[in-house]
């Protein structure tokens, strides 16, 4: 059974920095594919498995939702929100640390059965360094899900519509170089798309799932 996203109520969560999407989840006309990027990608999680991370917990949206269906859970960011612990389910063991994908040691390696990664990794210039840090912190057959938005002038312009105009200080991957980033260390399981069945270069918004060989 797939993993159902649940909004926390409006004003329970406090922005990690001023470029939090935290607002957008909420918007008259954006809201809803803002929750429903993250459904696609939940919905790729794996129905067993005791550990999760989230890298880029941010205002901690997703903290209610993950930590209700795994035991143990890891949120990391490089800027924490306030009072992320209220968040988290009864019954789960639940942590948050700043950490950095490109700074080594600050994962635990071959240890996660889950990660989760939404609108990350298009803020990481070098996708290839990215990638590598979370496949080894995979453990071996664990799954990664990774979303990740279009990267381009319409983007840019989409994102001026709703009030946001800074968008490319902040976009430097763009989502074919995320792909084979992490095709040259993981192995493919699914794609799920916005719109439906767009290929890589001209969906607004994608969510994709790797797995780690098992040696």
């Amino acid at each position: 059974m797939a993993v159902r996203f649940q909004l926390p109520p409006a004003g329970t969560l406090t922005p990690n920095d001023r470029d939090d999407p935290l607002p957008y989840y909420y918007h008259p006309w954006v809201g809803w594919l803002y929750r429903h990027r993250l459904q696609m990608g939940l919905n790729f999680l794996p129905e067993r498995g005791q550990r999760i991370l989230e890298v880029g917990v941010g205002s901690g949206v997703l903290v209610p939702t993950l930590t209700a269906r795994f035991a143990a859970y890891t949120g990391t960011d490089l800027t924490l929100a306030p009072d992320l612990e209220r968040l988290v389910a009864p019954g789960c063991r639940a942590e948050f640390r700043r950490a950095d994908l490109l700074r080594d040691g600050d994962l635990p390696d071959d240890h996660y059965d889950a990660i989760v990664c939404f609108s990350v990794l298009e803020h990481i210039a070098d996708a290839d360094g990215a990638a590598r840090s979370l496949a080894r912190a995979l453990a071996p057959g664990g799954t990664l899900v990774a979303g990740y938005p279009m990267v381009s002038r319409l983007m840019t312009k989409a994102f001026a519509a709703i009030g946001y105009d800074r968008i490319d200080d902040h976009h430097v991957s763009p989502p074919v170089r995320i792909s084979a980033a992490l095709a040259r260390v993981l192995s493919p399981v699914a794609r799920a798309a916005f719109p439906p069945a767009a290929p890589v270069a001209a969906a607004l918004y994608q969510c994709t799932a790797w797995t780690k060989t098992r040696d």
